[in-house]
């Protein structure tokens, strides 16, 4: 077995112990021993633990990710509301499956310890940029209103953020997949407006007082019947 393969083992050992009974009752000593290697061989390839959470816990939000850019570039030539949408069906599907991959699956995305909480942070930065250059695109093509697209990138997360686990994974696959569907309908809604009612120079003159407009109008005689 190479060190690469070995490598390998371990964290695939690692893994199926933490889906099914969580990291914090794992022990590098189970971990060995489900691996079929001692416990200084795991040591050899990992400093600790924490290691091996921080490393699956990255390859896990990576998964996630790698499956929202497939859809983005599966899609590129669709219009901005399909290729958010796929985006946005591909992240909530992702990690839905995660819950059936085990019990305790949710805690290498959820985040209850420092290392996947510092994994998860880098996975929203990563994110935030997919959904700021799709965005980005759909402005420079006009699909959009002028917005400030990183904003809008944070705000699109954040609504998102109640479609992740651990709350997602109470709900079926199929009402996830509903459910972030009707979302990315919503915020289309919001996107697609070409007026900002929050920008001052888009919004229309407010009408003038009824007084006021009497004044005009009686102005507007006597210098005519001068």
């Amino acid at each position: 077995m190479t060190t690469a393969e070995r490598r390998r083992a371990i964290l695939d050992c690692a893994a199926r112990l933490f889906r099914h009974y969580g990291h914090a009752k794992t022990t590098i000593a189970d971990i060995a021993r489900e691996a079929e290697v001692g416990v200084g061989t795991v040591y050899l390839e990992f400093p600790s633990k924490e290691a091996i959470v921080e490393e699956l816990s990255s390859s896990t939000h990576v998964r996630v990710l790698d499956a929202m850019r497939r859809v983005a570039d599966a899609r590129s030539g669709e219009s901005f509301s399909e290729r958010l949408t796929g985006v946005l069906e591909a992240r909530v599907a992702t990690f839905q499956k995660l819950a059936s991959e085990g019990q305790h699956a949710c805690e290498l995305v959820h985040c209850k310890t420092d290392t996947v909480k510092a994994v998860h942070a880098r996975f929203r930065e990563e994110e935030r940029a997919l959904f700021q250059m799709l965005l980005d695109q759909a402005r420079a093509s006009y699909e959009i209103a002028s917005v400030d697209t990183a904003r809008a990138a944070a705000l699109i997360q954040r609504a998102y953020a109640t479609l992740s686990p651990p709350w997602l994974f109470e709900e079926r696959p199929e009402e996830g997949a509903r459910l972030a569907r009707e979302m990315g309908r919503l915020l289309l809604l919001g996107l697609m407006s070409r007026t900002d009612p929050d920008a001052d120079d888009e919004r229309p003159p407010a009408p003038a007082p009824k007084r006021a407009a009497r004044t005009l109008a009686r102005r507007r005689r006597s210098r005519s019947s001068r």
